[in-house]
């Protein structure tokens, strides 16, 4: 039987994946629950008639959005550094790098990774749990790597 935790520290991804020592970052991906909370956090809306039409008027504080997705999204790094310093993994920090290009890259392509490969454990589990060719009801039985 599966063991499942509520904690998500993340899952590391290695500037070198030959080498862990030559450092890494652990991502997450951004849950449901967060994006909401974020989106109540940055986007205030407001009712506005135009031309006797009642509208949303939507404002985003998309700086501010962006600083907590990243924030969120990476949880810890090791061997990150900026300008020759070694770097914290804090939130200002994230900020800092989440501005340079190699290691937004970096970032970018090691969440679409982890998201295609939670997409096919779900997929897994989805067909597992469905039922098998002769009618009858399986529990899940698929292996969590």
């Amino acid at each position: 039987m599966p063991n499942f935790k509520s904690e998500n520290l993340g899952i590391w991804f290695y500037f070198n994946s030959d080498d862990e020592s030559k450092g890494g970052v652990r991502l997450r991906e951004l849950s449901t629950d967060e994006y909401d909370r974020i989106e109540r956090l940055t986007v205030k809306t407001k009712k506005k008639v135009i031309r006797g039409v009642p509208v949303d008027d939507k404002k985003e504080d998309a700086k501010l959005a962006s600083r907590l997705r990243w924030d969120y999204c990476i949880t810890d790094w090791k061997e990150v550094y900026l300008d020759g310093k070694l770097l914290d993994c804090n939130t200002e920090n994230k900020v800092r790098m989440m501005k340079v290009i190699d290691f937004v890259k970096f970032v970018v392509d090691s969440l679409n990774e982890l998201v295609d490969v939670n997409r096919s454990l779900e997929e897994v589990q989805l067909k597992n749990s469905g039922s098998s060719s002769n009618g009858s009801s399986e529990s899940p039985t698929a292996t969590i790597a």
